[in-house]
């Protein structure tokens, strides 16, 4: 009984959601305040890992009047890694995808946004956001 108590406590404090912020200095993490409390997944939010710096993130996307970092943490409920060696996402469901390394954060998003249209709570959140432009213009 004892072992099963150590394994299932040191299992919830090396789960994935420590892991992810054990690999991220605190400096660099950006936690969205926007949660999706119906994933059924195992996470109420996805980690992005990006090269990209935080100022870097609070450029305008392509021509909208939203910050790329706005859109990761407002529309797809992504909290943020910034500053690090490679681009990866983890899903609702932990999966993690390798992200195509680019200098202009305008593409970083829009390949983001297409990955995350793919599955199957991303593409209600993407057409939201494509919803919203509509009505902002």
């Amino acid at each position: 009984m004892k072992q099963v108590l150590t394994l299932l406590i040191t299992s919830l404090l090396f789960g994935c959601s420590q892991e992810l912020l054990t690999n991220c200095n605190a400096k660099n993490y950006f936690k969205s305040h926007s949660k999706n409390l119906n994933t059924g997944f195992k996470n109420q939010q996805r980690e992005v890992f990006t090269s990209f710096s935080e100022k870097e993130l609070e450029s305008y996307f392509n021509e909208t009047s939203i910050r790329c970092k706005d859109i990761l943490s407002e529309f797809f409920y992504c909290n943020i890694c910034f500053n690090n060696d490679i681009n990866y996402l983890v899903s609702y469901s932990g999966k993690r995808f390798d992200l195509v390394k680019t200098k202009d954060p305008s593409i970083f998003i829009h390949n983001l946004m297409n990955l995350i249209s793919t599955m199957q709570m991303g593409a209600e959140e993407y057409e939201y956001f494509l919803n919203s432009q509509n009505l902002n213009k």
